[in-house]
């Protein structure tokens, strides 16, 4: 939750300003109004620049051949700027858009026996949230060693669960956010790089991108079906639950799809629009302290983000293994990264985007389950280990 500015203060006091005591209550002084409007025009004009800095990233990532080009083009570029101290600006409004439009995306890929087959790996779904529990575990061990930070906020700063969800744990539990912030930032932007590239590697020589290949529908359809996903969006915004708009929308999508409902595939610009709108959202969270005051998380992060890409990765290939299940979709849907995020990664490669979800959103949930007394309990370990 962002502090109020100095000129919200004393609105905040129940006490008006000085120069606004004898105006009429419904009177709108002009002075606010330009300022207001400025704020609006100035505000919408970073937005636009940005965002045309993130499709310019994807575009150069399309020409370098990037597996995921328009997102991880866009989330290197911004984050690039952001981290020199240029002053880039996304809202969370932006990222919902872009979790909605993916959510509805993914969700046309839902069918009856994907369903079945989700509900059927359930167990192991579960299972592999806790083993990426105890991989978050080991990194925070990691984390004081190389940082110094206390042990509840070393947990919380490797869970592989949200910035947002992690710091409102941290609230409850007494830990300090800041390297949360950091930790869970690099998280993210380092797994959503990394993936695709990691993924690209393990995939068959050869192998085609079977999304293509099906047929695109028409505007028309994906106006209804747009309009369909937001009211998802909608309702479950009303719950604040995490990824609330992109679970809304994937499960009135799934629905429809699990009816046979939804013809062929959603057009192309429109993932390219949630590609860029998603890696610009993860960018602009990169600040120029990273480098500065920060750096010893950043450099820290460094180390425990890729131990646990590691680690998830070797879990998933030996999920592949046990389950017969093709290498990639595992290694996304282990992925420790966000679940809109792997979701598309895995749509824009031909993996199965539902398998995946299903698998990340069980890890989300488990995760914020346990996060707490998991961070609780390791102080309790650590405490117990200084005094021997």
């Amino acid at each position: 939750m962002s502090q109020p500015s100095l000129d919200e203060i004393p609105n905040k006091t129940g006490e008006a300003p000085p120069q606004l005591a004898v105006a009429p209550a419904t009177a709108t002084p002009p002075v606010v109004a330009r300022a207001t409007l400025k704020d609006i025009a100035t505000t919408t004009a970073i937005l636009l620049v940005t965002f045309a800095i993130g499709l310019v990233g994807g575009y150069v990532g399309k020409l370098l051949n990037f597996p995921l080009p328009w997102m991880t083009g866009s989330l290197l570029l911004t984050a690039a700027l952001c981290l020199a101290g240029v002053p880039l600006r996304s809202l969370w409004q932006v990222r919902a858009g872009g979790q909605f439009v993916t959510g509805a995306a993914v969700g046309t890929t839902f069918t009856p026996a994907i369903l079945v087959t989700i509900v059927t790996l359930l167990p192991a779904m579960m299972l592999g949230a806790l083993l990426s529990v105890g991989v978050a575990v080991i990194g925070s061990l990691i984390l004081i060693r190389l940082a110094a930070v206390d042990a509840k906020t070393a947990a919380l700063a490797t869970m592989p669960g949200g910035v947002i969800e992690m710091g409102n744990v941290a609230q409850r539990v007494g830990a300090d956010p800041l390297p949360i912030m950091v930790l869970q930032t690099m998280r993210v932007g380092l797994t959503v790089c990394a993936a695709p590239f990691l993924v690209t590697w393990l995939a068959e020589a050869g192998a085609r991108n079977v999304l293509t290949q099906g047929e695109v529908m028409s505007w028309l359809t994906v106006l209804a079906l747009m309009a369909a996903s937001l009211a998802g969006g909608l309702f479950l915004n009303q719950f604040k639950l995490p990824n609330s708009w992109f679970l809304g929308s994937l499960f009135v999508m799934a629905a429809l799809g699990a009816m046979e409902l939804i013809p062929g595939r959603v057009p192309e610009p429109i993932l390219v629009v949630a590609q860029v709108t998603i890696g610009m959202s993860i960018g602009t969270q990169y600040k120029h302290e990273f480098l500065t005051r920060l750096l010893r998380l950043l450099l820290a992060s460094l180390v425990t983000v890729p131990f646990a890409l590691i680690m998830m990765a070797l879990i998933g290939a030996l999920y592949a293994v046990v389950l017969g299940l093709p290498v990639t979709t595992l290694v996304l849907a282990l992925a420790p990264a966000g679940i809109a995020e792997m979701a598309l990664t895995g749509k824009v490669l031909g993996l199965d985007a539902a398998l995946i979800t299903g698998f990340q959103m069980v890890r989300i949930i488990m995760t914020l389950a346990v996060a707490a007394w998991t961070a609780r309990r390791l102080e309790r370990l650590m405490a117990r280990w200084d005094k021997r």
